[in-house]
């Protein structure tokens, strides 16, 4: 309805050409200052042989933040409607008139489930990205080149299609936007950090699967047993949100990597514990699992690297096809932030600021 507000003026898709326009409607600064949280919205053009074809028009934003102004509180089900409506109220706002149904069941294309989940007992989240930072990358992201990033208190396994995010939800709140691992934070946004920081510190740690491919989001869905190119409608669910993040912990985490997190640390008892395992061992392959689990234990990843420095790839797949017996040896007595992480992503409680 108001085409100037895009940029460039909407209107331009209504003329001629032989290239490709894309037409921005996003947040203004000055919406970001007074607390305004607004989608992104993009509308394009595409020259055909018979003209020109207008694409759909792409919106992208957080749900969360969408009904409570920030993503430290989270959505269930319940505010399905609630969550239409304001989109539908903050996209007429910004000169676009869409029904109910439309954005009900809109087509989606990327989609980022996600968790924020309390730390206690003396956990912080630091220490815990400081903790997972030491596992082992699975098969399955190495397959896709994944690129590891670490920063003290973010944890990212990232691929083009799909990738896990680990990070300090208190601590990116205070970031500037370009460092942050949540690009799109707002004054209310980040006035939180001292909420969360006076009457006692937070500690927050948030998991992000960020499915930004459709075919990556497709083949993850149908592997859990959902539809495929799902609506709107279908992915504001809590089963789905749930099952997918339980999927990647496990397959990068709890699938194989447990015994990093073993609280018992001296190598002698670790060394009784093969021997009563396997009776029929040498001590010399004895000794190699215990360092093996020593060196995995200051973390798998430094030590690949440090083999890759001075062998081959193929080396260091010889070394890892004995991590496996490692967790047998483990006395599975693991630190307390682990099950903390496991109730939260099977329980899936809803967290909501108590201030």
């Amino acid at each position: 309805m108001k085409p100037y507000m895009f940029s460039p003026n909407a209107n331009i898709l209504n003329g001629s050409g032989n290239y490709l326009v894309k037409c921005m409607n996003n947040p203004t600064a000055t919406d970001r200052e007074n607390g305004i949280y607004r989608p992104r919205m993009t509308l394009m053009k595409r020259p055909t042989k018979n003209g020109i074809d207008l694409l759909p028009l792409r919106i992208e934003f957080s749900v969360a933040k969408m009904l409570y102004g920030n993503n430290v509180d989270e959505v269930v089900e319940a505010d399905f409607e609630a969550v239409v409506k304001a989109l539908r109220k903050a996209v007429l706002e910004m000169g676009v008139i869409l029904m109910s149904r439309e954005i009900m069941e809109a087509s989606v294309s990327a989609f980022h489930p996600s968790k924020n989940i309390p730390l206690a007992d003396g956990y912080t989240s630091g220490f815990v990205i400081t903790e997972l930072n030491k596992i082992n990358v699975s098969k399955k992201m190495d397959l896709n080149r994944d690129s590891f990033r670490n920063d003290g208190q973010s944890l990212q396994f990232y691929t083009n299609s799909h990738s896990l995010i680990l990070y300090d939800k208190v601590q990116d709140l205070k970031k500037p936007q370009k460092r942050a691992n949540d690009k799109d934070q707002n004054f209310l946004q980040a006035s939180l950090f001292d909420v969360l920081t006076t009457k006692g510190r937070k500690e927050i740690l948030r998991i992000e699967a960020r499915l930004t491919k459709k075919v990556k989001m497709n083949s993850v869905l149908s592997r859990l047993g959902f539809k495929e190119d799902p609506t709107f409608r279908d992915i504001f669910n809590k089963t789905i949100c749930q099952k997918i993040l339980l999927d990647y912990w496990d397959e990068l985490v709890t699938g194989q990597n447990m015994f990093v997190f073993d609280m018992e640390s001296k190598p002698d008892r670790v060394l009784e514990k093969c021997f009563q395992n396997w009776p029929k061992i040498g001590p010399k392959e004895a000794v190699y699992l215990v360092g093996l689990r020593c060196l995995s234990r200051e973390g798998i990843r430094k030590t690949r690297a440090i083999i890759e420095r001075h062998a081959t790839s193929r080396s260091w797949y010889r070394v890892a096809k004995d991590l496996p017996s490692i967790d047998e040896i483990s006395d599975k007595q693991y630190h307390g932030w682990v099950k903390q992480i496991g109730n939260n992503l099977n329980d899936f409680m809803p967290y909501r600021l108590s201030v």
